[in-house]
């Protein structure tokens, strides 16, 4: 390596010097990779990921998704050009949520989109029985003064009193929002087109999968869903 890079070294000045080259030469492979767009933590975690047989590093699971034969059709609920549709009166639990044991989770529902009624909500934390539903909602609540909402349900009917209310600061109908809903602990905190805009805390109901709900003549679709592992 000495002669065919044209270098002489003496005993331990060729050592350092030796060690500084090399290093230099890391760092400028290091460099032109990122500039090329590649994740040098991305290569490490595969490279120990396939040394290793396990993961290394962590990474987000996704838990559910799908369309349209991953919800429970208990009302008005349909597909139109790849979007899952919803009007009217529904109430529709995701069939692989509910039998879901984790009770922290993050939910993602991309360009959910109002056309025309009083609001939508996502159930959180929901179970259901003879008596009803039991569980959380966040709605997107134009009938209740435009807000945001996050209500209890027990036994089937919603708490009216919220335990988290902000207005919506926005055009209501026929934009398409992105809205994830972080479940953790105690905590729910809601981001919409990747802004915080509401939170809550409470403890009544500690585990449960989601759904979704609309009212009155309600006409919305969504993009993409899915539940995924907390951060």
């Amino acid at each position: 390596m000495k002669k065919a890079l044209g270098l002489k070294f003496n005993n331990g000045q060729g050592l350092v010097e030796y060690v500084l080259l090399l290093t230099l030469l890391v760092i400028g492979v290091i460099l032109a990779m990122s500039l090329a767009g590649v994740s040098i933590s991305d290569l490490y975690c595969s490279a120990a990921n396939a040394v290793g047989g396990g993961k290394a590093c962590d990474e987000q699971q996704t838990y559910c998704y799908g369309g349209l034969d991953q919800w429970q059709t208990a009302g008005n609920l349909s597909q139109n050009n790849g979007q899952v549709c919803f009007q009217n009166g529904l109430q529709s639990m995701n069939k692989c949520s509910m039998k879901l044991p984790e009770s922290d989770y993050v939910i993602n529902m991309n360009d959910v989109t109002l056309s025309k009624g009083n609001g939508y909500g996502i159930y959180f934390r929901t179970t259901v029985d003879a008596n009803g539903i039991d569980g959380y909602a966040f709605q997107y609540d134009p009938g209740a003064g435009n807000a945001l909402l996050i209500r209890r349900w027990i036994n089937g009917k919603e708490v009216m009193t919220p335990i988290a209310r902000v207005p919506i600061n926005s055009t209501i109908y026929n934009v398409p929002h992105d809205f994830k809903i972080v479940v953790k602990g105690n905590t729910f905190t809601v981001f919409m087109d990747g802004v915080q805009v509401i939170t809550a805390q409470d403890s009544t109901y500690p585990t449960g999968g989601i759904g979704l709900r609309s009212w009155d003549s309600t006409s919305g679709c969504f993009n993409d869903f899915s539940l995924d592992q907390t951060p």
